[in-house]
């Protein structure tokens, strides 16, 4: 199925089938030369320099490897990583992996510590998601967990994707938060 025929998926859990097949396709070597890209192009990004407290994720399974630069950025930034607390994601200051929990029940590791509660002060938020569309449209893993947390914010937002994640269009409904941005390699 090509790009284009992405159209006929007129629903979200087909659409996610569809895109993770995509992902998986995706050879080790050209993933991590990807990510590198990706989080070049974050670095050098005019709102992520101007940026002092950044929410970004810590990347499990399929999702763009970010490990490298949370732990890179988190002597010059204030990163912020996501903790799942019932229906809702709580930013926590990512303080180092000693401060990691072990895995939640989706295979996530997430951090240890208190809740971030200034969220006036999040200038920046990299989001993860299975994929976007040009018009700032994410799908995410269908749980609706950045949508809510998206709604509380005034924060600039930046999807984080394979090129592979990127299509011409994505199922979308009202509850569905756009993102500002989408940079991608």
């Amino acid at each position: 199925m090509d790009n284009l025929k992405i159209k006929e998926l007129k629903d979200k859990k087909t659409a996610r089938k569809y895109i993770k097949q995509l992902i998986n396709n995706i050879n080790p070597d050209s993933r991590e030369k990807k990510a590198s890209q990706v989080w070049d192009r974050v670095s050098l990004h005019p709102r992520f320099r101007n940026a002092k407290v950044v929410m970004t994720y810590w990347s499990f399974g399929d999702e763009l490897p970010s490990h490298d630069f949370v732990l890179n950025w988190s002597f010059q930034k204030i990163i912020l990583l996501p903790r799942i607390d019932g229906d809702n994601i709580v930013p926590v200051r990512f303080m180092g992996m000693e401060y990691m929990s072990i895995a939640n029940k989706y295979g996530i590791i997430e951090p240890v510590g208190d809740p971030w509660q200034d969220y006036d002060k999040i200038d920046l938020v990299l989001v993860p998601a299975l994929a976007y569309d040009h018009n700032g449209h994410r799908l995410g893993r269908g749980k609706g967990y950045y949508d809510r947390f998206l709604k509380k914010l005034n924060a600039y937002t930046i999807g984080i994707a394979f090129e592979e994640q990127i299509l011409d269009y994505i199922p979308y409904d009202d509850n569905d938060v756009k993102i500002d941005e989408v940079i991608f390699y």
